[in-house]
């Protein structure tokens, strides 16, 4: 046997300064590193004085020793650079907001203070840090999670490495707009051993996207050394092996990362794809804790002070100094406004000395005010066409197959609002993804119908920043239980978004997400996905049954600037039904649909037991009162419609094919139970599956979850405590 190894043609590069750099580095140039390193140092230092006088609710990672990198990335980066970080950022957000503010005539040398703008945002961070009401957030983001658009703050998150990806949409928004402009994803040495780091990495090399992967290497992830961590210490090999050129560079030393982002910029712009920049760092202090890490036995203090005679605040200022870049005069200038400013922005939040200091209790948010903002309020659908079947005449409808709508509705927006987008598994594959339900919108818009991997967390966090970035990401699942590979991404970052972040910034994605039904898919591909949709109210959930109700709720979807799940049930895909020729009217979120009309019994149902629901009580006999919910999102469902109904039959069942443990009946039977006690006749009765999964064998599927046989069980039940109550 002959063996011969091969080489990986990505580079991987270390950086070394030589003189002519320091030459090169202009005074302006200076100034501004300078003046983002000691705003950020400065502002971190405040932080972690009020936490040790317990004045910061939460954690409060700091980044003090590891300022420099981030200082001399940014600095030599535009000011209108994006910015994602993860949940130790408080460095990054200060140099990113410093810099996007810098006037091209200030001069910090001779200024007798900082703008006004740069020290008012300094004051609304602090306070959105500390949770007061006049924070970015209004309070509700806290110390990790950051976010002001208007100076590039794209968003930093508490779940590591979730930023990398979201920062992907970022700058495929960007690369789309041709902007020009770069978004830097800041992450932990921690963060590359995530799964979501070589998502992140392969989606922004498969794309080409404009970017720098910014990692801190600095030596722990909490207490965890990279040599506890990983049996391959070189951390660039992760880029390299998904074909990204990177970097690896002093980070204590600015001027060394500032070079480094100037190559960074250019290899992105020749090369039209996205570059890694490690920068070995130092965080002198605790995971989150005002005390070394040598306090908790996991460094030792030999080790600290190595690291702290690398300060990159006094390396920098003694260097500017001895090679007549900037005198100290002017550092400790620059370190005054600084300072002032960090000063100013405490006092205005904090009231009190030493032991007695306090938050200004007038600051704190109203807690009314708790549930705001979790949604929007619909406004965008001011002046939008809703409409049901019957406000059409006979002759105006056809009848169409819901498959066949599917990616006729879509195509029509796409047409008329270009920051729509389609991504997914196989989408832009086998002429319409692999049930046909993009067939046709490849050959229209193949800029905008994008085969994505196998990498749903990825994908979808990379669909979070794009929609945070303004775009409408249309985002399949080709089976809904895949959504449990991608849980961060649709349930913790895309769910919380607009709430987390005070309510500011819309979040316009639509989520396709499919059931395939009793056809032999097995316990890992055919959940209802709705009852866990539901938990996070941050979705908007709605489930077409009909080929109408597919095009109306998927035009409301996409008009709504909130997310929105869309379950589509493989089993109606081929059912046909009739709708206009043009699909550009609305059905509103939250408006159930009457089925049928009856006295005896309201039915509740959707999808698939609708129609099953009609026929059966047709069958019997039974005089039923079904509505389609349409809605299932908790704060949306049609109760209005579910309270007239059970008011004129003081009888009701749910109606699902869900399986039991994964059945939204529970809250609706609940609800239904408290709004609706006086008019009910007997209890809330369910027909939904049982406990378990439905499996491959075709006898426990069809056992597993509800059928026709529940449907007439549950009826013949009421319709016989009805009786029996009416004979007493």
């Amino acid at each position: 046997m002959k063996t011969q190894q091969i080489r990986n043609q990505t580079p991987m590069y270390q950086l070394s300064l030589e003189e002519k750099d320091w030459k090169a580095f202009t005074a302006e140039e200076a100034k501004r590193t300078l003046t983002l390193l000691l705003g950020a140092r400065r502002f971190e230092e405040a932080i972690l004085d009020l936490d040790k006088r317990g004045l910061v609710h939460g954690p409060a990672h700091s980044s003090i020793g590891q300022e420099g990198a981030t200082a001399g990335c940014l600095a030599a980066l535009t000011p209108m650079t994006k910015v994602t970080a993860t949940h130790r950022a408080h460095h990054q957000v200060v140099a990113k907001m410093l810099h996007a503010l810098w006037a091209k005539d200030f001069d910090p040398t001779k200024a007798k203070q900082l703008p006004d703008d740069m020290r008012e945002i300094t004051r609304t961070l602090l306070a959105d840090i500390l949770g007061l009401k006049e924070g970015w957030s209004g309070g509700r983001g806290g110390s990790m999670h950051l976010r002001n658009d208007a100076v590039g703050v794209v968003g930093t998150q508490a779940i590591v490495a979730s930023g990398m990806a979201i920062g992907c949409g970022i700058a495929w928004a960007e690369k789309v707009r041709n902007s020009g402009d770069l978004t830097v994803a800041f992450f932990g040495d921690g963060a590359i051993h995530q799964g979501t780091a070589h998502e992140a990495l392969n989606l922004a090399a498969l794309y080409d996207l404009p970017m720098i992967f910014f990692m801190e290497n600095n030596q722990y992830s909490v207490s965890m050394s990279i040599e506890q961590s990983t049996r391959e210490g070189e951390l660039l090999t992760r880029a390299q092996g998904h074909g990204i050129p990177s970097i690896k560079l002093d980070g204590m030393n600015p001027l060394a990362a500032y070079r480094a982002a100037e190559w960074a910029a250019k290899e992105i712009s020749d090369k039209k794809g996205p570059v890694l920049i490690q920068a070995d760092v130092y965080r002198y202090y605790h995971q989150s804790a005002p005390y070394p890490g040598s306090a908790f036995g996991y460094r030792s203090k030999d080790e600290e002070e190595s690291w702290r005679k690398k300060d990159p605040v006094e390396f920098l200022i003694a260097e500017l100094d001895k090679r007549k870049i900037l005198g100290k005069d002017d550092s400790q200038h620059i370190e005054s406004l600084v300072q002032e400013a960090v000063e100013a922005a405490v006092e205005t939040c904090v009231e009190g000395r030493g032991s007695s200091a306090r938050i200004k209790p007038d600051l704190w948010p109203d807690p009314a005010t708790v549930d705001n903002d979790i949604t929007g309020d619909l406004s965008e659908f001011e002046g939008a066409r809703f409409a049901e079947p019957e406000d059409y005449a006979a002759n105006e409808l056809d009848d169409a197959r819901l498959i066949d709508v599917m990616p006729r509705v879509v195509a029509e927006r796409m047409a008329e609002d270009e920051s729509i987008y389609v991504l997914g598994e196989d989408v832009a594959n086998m002429g319409g993804g692999t049930v046909g339900a993009t067939k046709g919108l490849m050959d229209r818009f193949p800029d905008r119908v994008i085969n994505t991997p196998i990498n749903e967390n990825g994908f979808c966090n990379m669909a979070a920043g794009m929609a945070s970035a303004g775009m409408k990401p249309i985002v399949e699942l080709m089976y809904s239980d895949f959504m449990f590979n991608a849980t961060d991404a649709l349930l913790n970052q895309i769910a919380k978004m607009r709430h987390l972040f005070g309510g500011r910034y819309p979040v316009p994605l639509v989520l396709r997400c499919r059931i395939p039904g009793t056809e032999g898919y097995g316990s890992q591909h055919s959940m209802d996905p709705s009852a866990v949709f539901a938990m996070f109210p941050g979705w908007r959930i709605v489930a077409p049954a009909t080929p109408f109700d597919y095009a109306g709720l998927m035009n409301s979807a996409l008009r709504c600037q909130d997310p929105v799940l869309v379950v589509e049930h493989q089993s109606l895909q081929k059912k046909t039904g009739p709708i206009p020729e043009k699909l550009d009217y609305h059905i509103p979120i939250g408006k159930a649909r009457k089925v049928t009309d009856g006295n005896q019994v309201t039915l509740l149902t959707t999808l698939t037991m609708c129609e099953l629901a009609r026929d059966t009580a047709k069958e019997m006999g039974v005089s039923a009162d079904i509505l389609d919910l349409r809605t299932l999102s908790q704060r949306d469902i049609d109760f209005d419609a579910i309270e007239a109904s059970v008011r004129k039959t003081n009888n009701v069942a749910i109606v699902e094919q869900s399986t039991r443990g994964t059945s939204i009946g529970a809250f609706l039977s609940d609800e239904i139970q408290r709004r609706c006690f006086d008019h009910l006749d007997q209890p809330v009765k369910r027909v939904v599956g049982r406990w378990a999964a439905p499996t491959v064998s075709k006898v426990l599927e069809q056992a597993a979850v509800a059928g026709q046989s529940d449907i007439e069980e549950t009826l013949r039940g009421m319709l016989a405590d009805t009786a029996q109550q009416a004979a007493a």
